[in-house]
């Protein structure tokens, strides 16, 4: 029965140590050289869908500046020229640092308002009405939370 039961551990551990293994291999050989030197990425056009924006007609422009060799994380610069209104639709987790002018935003039954320095996040599954009435500039990541966690939430009415 000792014997059993040791060698059920062993085995788990091997496996274990075997899965560890292979995704710090994956994720190491995926991963993006260091930067030797610095890299410019200007910020590139983008549209969103029509039915969001609820007045103005913003510029948006974004670039995306690294991605986890997952696909789990991403980081970038987002900008938008106002004045304008409009609904952002969460799909993944989303934390912003603003760097510059001013947004002001209406989220889960509370409004705020972003000035450069300031740090907010926002859940997947979610909604937020942004108001940016000139011009604003973000970094930004995404994270997927995965299927559990924005089950759970759902489940809890934790957004």
């Amino acid at each position: 029965m000792k014997k059993l039961f040791l060698g059920i551990i062993l085995g788990i551990s091997a496996t274990v140590v075997a899965a560890v293994t292979y995704d710090a291999y994956r994720y190491v050989s995926a991963s993006a050289p260091p930067s030797a030197t610095a890299a410019a990425k200007p910020l590139l056009d983008f549209s969103v869908d029509p039915s969001w924006v609820r007045s103005g007609q913003p510029n948006f422009r974004n670039i995306e500046t690294v991605r986890s060799p997952d696909g789990k994380t991403i980081s970038g610069l987002w900008a938008c020229d106002g004045p304008s209104t409009f609904e952002w639709t969460f799909t993944t987790d989303e934390t912003v640092h603003l760097l510059e002018g001013l947004i002001k935003i209406d989220y889960l039954g509370r409004s705020f308002t972003l000035r450069p320095g300031d740090v907010a996040t926002f859940h997947a599954g979610t909604k937020a009405v942004w108001h940016v009435p000139e011009h604003a500039k973000k970094a930004y990541t995404l994270h997927s939370p995965g299927r559990l966690v924005t089950a759970w939430r759902r489940f809890t009415g934790k957004t």
